[in-house]
């Protein structure tokens, strides 16, 4: 797992699906109980890594970028970030990453999809997709037929709707989770600006005692002045989703941002504004997002972009 062990606590519906099929978390490696510059360091062993729903490295790991031979991701590659042409790059937009592993697996190695591991594949498929829901619009056809494929390979007859409501509420089960681990649950980062994900309405997590002081924190601790937060809400097949933009007192990232989403025609996000937070040392703007099918996949190359040529004009 590519966190600290510390954190896993937070991955609710990973711990949820291991358990369920089996599989004991003891077997698991975390990030911080191995060193992969010891390992590439070892002139006994050859070390190759493949980057599965990511494409870029952070600062930390920028060292293993020549170690990298394969890349599965289904979000818009990174226009800052080239990779050499040995590098395989397997990114196609889909409704899930897990989409593309399984076929990647198909393609490579097909006798290995047995029950358990195809049961694996198809859960986060049916996340992301929310059940294949029509409104969510997340579903491609390629989501469909591996889905169809895994069903049918691992002979699961499991009602899909059955499964994806007890994966849902393992995922939303926050219930013993602190705001802080919330924080950090679902977190991506793109050119410095943290993209919080939810598994609630961020108008619902303010709500809840010293949430905002948890999100200052949050930025103060990674020198953040801008902090992205997107909530989301859904109630068997029906999703409701908001934004918020966490800022630093007169800063123009922010407005920028707020303006390259409020602008945005493809996708258009259909933004409302429901609430401003003014404090002493930052702002809130909370936004209902009215088209649902648009989600955290289009809203990261926009936060990236308009960063970029911020950082672009003031240097």
């Amino acid at each position: 797992m590519n966190i600290p062990e510390k954190e896993f606590c937070v991955k609710t519906e990973v711990i949820y699906s291991l358990k369920s099929h089996g599989i004991p978390l003891s077997l698991l490696t975390f990030r911080d109980q191995i060193s992969l510059q010891n390992v590439h360091s070892n002139c006994n062993k050859k070390l190759e890594l493949i980057l599965v729903d990511h494409h870029t490295l952070s600062n930390e790991d920028i060292a293993l970028k020549s170690l990298v031979v394969t890349i599965i991701d289904h979000r818009p590659l990174d226009p800052t970030w080239l990779w050499p042409n040995n590098v395989l790059l397997n990114v196609e937009t889909v409704g899930s990453c897990a989409t593309l592993v399984a076929r990647n697996v198909l393609q490579n190695n097909p006798d290995i999809l047995d029950a358990q591991i195809s049961s694996l594949l198809r859960g986060p498929i049916l996340i992301d997709t929310y059940n294949m829901s029509d409104e969510a619009g997340r579903a491609t056809a390629t989501d469909v037929a591996i889905l169809n494929t895994l069903e049918q390979l691992g002979g699961l007859t499991s009602d899909r709707t059955e499964t994806f409501e007890k994966l849902m509420h393992a995922k939303t089960d926050i219930n013993e989770l602190t705001l802080e681990q919330l924080m950090i649950k679902d977190l991506k980062v793109t050119n410095g600006i943290p993209l919080v994900g939810f598994p609630l309405l961020v108008e619902n997590f303010l709500m809840r005692e010293n949430a905002e002081e948890v999100v200052e924190k949050f930025a103060n601790e990674r020198n953040c002045n801008v902090v992205v937060l997107i909530g989301q809400h859904v109630m068997k097949d029906r999703v409701s989703r908001d934004i918020v933009i966490y800022s630093t007192l007169c800063n123009q990232l922010a407005n920028d941002i707020i303006q390259a989403l409020a602008e945005s025609i493809q996708p258009f996000f259909n933004l409302e504004l429901i609430k401003k937070i003014e404090k002493e040392k930052f702002t809130l703007c909370l936004y209902r997002q009215g088209n649902v099918k648009v989600t955290r996949k289009q809203i990261l190359p926009i936060v990236q972009k308009t960063a970029l040529l911020h950082r672009n004009k003031n240097t």
